[in-house]
């Protein structure tokens, strides 16, 4: 124990007396650490962390998937939620919801409040109670007994005061007044973050009618019995959809054959990750080849210390000190470097987290907790372990290796000049130099794609154009003539504002989160057994929609005042279904059927890419508002202004019109594409970040070498300068040993990099993982980078006084 006191003591000394390189070692392990710590921390928070639930590992999600057709999601209908709560006895608990914007009329005020609809299980299955009051019962989804309502933490705290006698107390929603009965605890997010209410999901008998076993619109949550599991579930979900296929007619059995009907579950996690767990693990192993490369820097920086001090190691050895107490002593002093460096690094990681959580998955990353926790501190802890042991053995193997008793007698100076050491050191750069070109180039195969996906055209204006949600008042919802004269108004009085070129309404807008499709009829054409029902997205519009958006009529006409709710229902299809299924006739007269109602095509638009600029649209009709209005509308307006300038004045002639009208998600359409791109955004950022740290590690790395070299040859260039050479001669020759250590390093790293790229090949777009402008792009930063670590070696040798030269070794 006194040993260890007196090698730790002695190797403190040791790093203070070179604070230079003790602090460049300990700033480059914090930015690996620092690194590894961020993404660790998310990786945790998303991916090992419990969810906010009481044993979430049983929560499950249930849905619906048509695999024929390449439609999947997790929407349900109550008539078959009710058969999976009747058969499917692996769950204890079944719950579905749905989302329900709800205008509100709180202290006076009035506002939109995002919320929920759900039965009243959904608590019980969450295993969740409110703080204050109760939830809602079972039997308040019966028709005329929902006028209750729980409400989250923030709006209790906010909206009312933290009034603990809140219980009981009536707001207007929609025009009608609800008694709140409870409060969820601080803290509570379902399904996603920013939900402030929940209220009783009403189920009529109509809802639960074996035709409306296909119309699926709400969620289901279901909690796993102790003992079941997700594969005995899938069981007999399975046997549940044999049950929906005997129960219905033959033609919609054959239907849901083609299509490829399935009902699946997946964990509750799984479902809310939507895909990213790919994304996560490809960060993390990004950053771990950046904590590789500080370890192997570091080892470089304490091999270029052993080699200095090879007369103290000798004159030691001679003393009597053995090997293993020598490699002790180097192992103690990479642990005071090491923990400094891993405590600087959680600091750096708790920063970092701080601004990935400003780039969070939308509403879904606030139902993972991202705070640093004890796994992130093992974590941390088994790096500090990790990078000690790293960063150790090669100067400990070197140590081993080295004739101790030769050193002596050359005064320590063979060390320095051994060619062993030269090619650890070099070795050490090739790993650096080959993982810094894998990340640099990765990063640049996605930059690429990024500013491809930029350049994209979604097939509508995207300038100027601004988006906004309006939810049709309580009483207007089921009278038809209401909805019309309704958005009829709001649209003259929008209109009329000043700066307005063209407003038009929709019942989805690109790049929304919600949209409506299904499968169609075309007359004439008989479907036959195997082959699945053409799918469309569909769509309800007014005429100046289009206009709006930026699509002109291609042909036939637009909807104008001949298309009444009492006239023949009409509809405009895209180029897309115009091309897929009408390509040797003329649509412009025919007939589609969707939902049991014929519609005669009176016009064709372009296609779109409605909500992924990676992928064109499957085709979309798009029905006449005024025949099929919606109770949810999207106001799409073309501003001759700057639409972020006309968000408060739209708010204001809405209320005007009607102030019960809830106006919601208002954003520009340039917003809503940012967003579409955030999570490849945000992974390119990041491999930005990682490669550009990469790349000055590998810098650092080829300095050292070469100022080494430079070290080791002053009295060869001594001797050159003395036979006639010149200082440029002396420039280039330093260049040279520079560029040499690049070549291989970048063949090879660029061959590792292509295999990386067909990794990311899913997540690029226009870019082959082999792209030839990116590995050149990769080549040249790398080669400019490597040129600038070589100058100022390759400087001072060229400036070097030959006759002090000739005799400094």
């Amino acid at each position: 124990m006194h040993g260890l006191l007196q090698d730790l003591r002695f190797g403190l000394r040791q790093l203070a007396a070179k604070p230079g390189f003790t602090a460049a070692a300990i700033i480059t392990l914090a930015l690996g650490i620092g690194a590894n710590t961020a993404v660790f921390s998310v990786l945790n928070g998303y991916l090992l962390k419990p969810l906010p639930y009481p044993q979430s590992d049983r929560l499950v999600k249930v849905g619906v998937d048509y695999k024929a057709i390449g439609t999947g999601h997790f929407s349900m209908s109550v008539p078959l939620y009710e058969l999976i709560r009747e058969n499917a006895t692996a769950l204890s608990s079944t719950a579905i919801y749905n989302y329900n914007y709800v205008n509100a009329r709180i202290g006076g005020g009035s506002t939109v409040l995002p919320g929920v609809v759900a039965t009243g299980s959904l608590f019980k299955t969450l295993g969740v109670k409110p703080a204050l009051g109760h939830e809602f019962s079972s039997a308040a989804s019966e028709p005329g007994k929902g006028s209750v309502a729980v409400i989250s933490h923030h709006l209790w705290r906010d909206s009312f005061s933290a009034d603990r006698d809140i219980i009981g107390q009536m707001i207007q929603l929609d025009g009608k007044p609800v008694r709140i009965i409870g409060v969820m605890p601080k803290g509570f997010i379902f399904p996603d973050r920013g939900i402030e209410i929940w209220t009783p999901l009403t189920i009529s008998p109509e809802d639960r009618a074996l035709d409306r076993m296909f119309m699926l619109s709400p969620r289901l949550i279901g909690r796993l019995k102790p003992d079941a599991s997700l594969e005995a579930l899938q069981t007999q979900l399975d046997a549940v959809r044999a049950h929906v296929g005997r129960v219905v007619s033959a033609d919609t059995r054959q239907e849901l054959t083609d299509a490829g009907f399935f009902v699946h579950a997946k964990t509750w996690r799984q479902a809310q990750l939507r895909g990213r767990t790919q994304t996560l693990l490809l960060l993390q192993g990004a950053v771990l080849l950046v904590l590789l490369m500080t370890c192997v820097n570091v080892a470089n920086l304490l091999l270029s210390r052993i080699l200095g001090r090879s007369h103290e190691i000798a004159m030691r050895s001679a003393l009597g000190a053995r090997r293993a107490i020598l490699s002790r002593q180097l192992l103690i002093e990479s642990l005071c470097l090491a923990i400094p460096g891993g405590l600087v690094g959680v600091g750096l990681g708790w920063l970092g987290l701080h601004y990935y959580a400003a780039l969070a998955w939308g509403g879904v990353g606030g139902l993972f907790n991202k705070a640093l926790d004890w796994r992130v501190g093992l974590a941390a802890l088994a790096m500090v372990g990790i990078t000690v042991i790293i960063v150790s053995v090669l100067p400990i193997r070197y140590l081993a290796k080295v004739d101790l008793q030769q050193l002596l007698q050359q005064g320590g100076r063979g060390a320095v000049a051994s060619g062993g050491a030269r090619r650890v050191r070099s070795a050490l750069v090739t790993i650096e130099m080959t993982l810094a070109t894998m990340l640099l180039a990765a990063s640049g195969l996605l930059l690429h794609s990024f500013v491809n996906l930029q350049a994209v055209d979604p097939g509508y204006r995207t300038d100027n154009i601004l988006i906004a949600g309006l939810l049709a008042p309580r009483d207007a919802r089921t009278n038809n003539g209401a909805l019309n004269n309704l958005f009829g108004d709001l649209l003259t009085r929008v209109r009329a504002l000043p700066g307005v070129e063209a407003a038009g309404l929709a019942g989805w807008a690109p790049m929304g989160n919600s949209s409506r499709s299904g499968g169609f009829t075309i007359r004439g054409r008989e479907r036959s057994a195997g082959n699945a029902k053409p799918q469309a997205l569909q769509d309800a519009v007014d005429g100046d929609y289009f206009r709006a958006i930026g699509l002109p009529i291609l042909r036939g006409r637009n909807f104008d005042s001949r298309d009444t709710s009492g006239s023949r229902p009409v509809a405009i299809i895209d180029s897309t279904l115009a091309h897929k299924y009408f390509d040797n006739t003329n649509p412009i007269g025919q007939q589609v059927q969707f939902s049991e109602q014929w519609y005669t095509i009176i016009g064709v638009v372009p296609g779109i890419k409605p909500f992924d600029l990676t992928k064109q649209g499957r085709g979309t009709v798009y029905l006449n508002a005024a025949q099929a209005p919606g109770t949810l509308m999207h106001l799409v307006i073309y501003t001759a202004i700057s639409p972020d300038l006309f968000a408060e004045p739209l708010r204001k002639t809405i209320a005007a019109v009607n102030p019960s009208v809830a106006v919601y998600g208002i954003e520009s359409m340039h917003d809503r594409i940012v967003r579409s791109l955030g999570d490849k955004q945000r992974t390119m950022t990041l491999l930005l970040v990682f490669g550009g740290i990469a790349l000055a590690l590998a810098v650092v790395g080829i300095y050292g070498v070469l100022n080494y070299a430079v070290r080791q040859r002053v009295s060869e260039c001594g001797v050159r300068l003395a036979l006639g050479a010149l200082p440029t001669d002396l420039l280039w020759l330093i260049i040279r040993d520079g560029l040499k250590l690049l070549t291989a390093r970048l063949v090879v790293g660029l061959a590792l990099a292509v295999a990386l790229g067909y990794v990311l090949s899913s997540r690029l777009f226009g870019v082959v993982p082999f792209d030839l402008l990116t590995l050149a792009g990769t080549a040249l930063v790398l080669a400019g980078t490597t040129l600038a670590a070589c100058y100022i070696p390759a400087r001072r040798a060229a400036t070097l006084d030959p006759a002090t030269a000739m005799i400094e070794q």
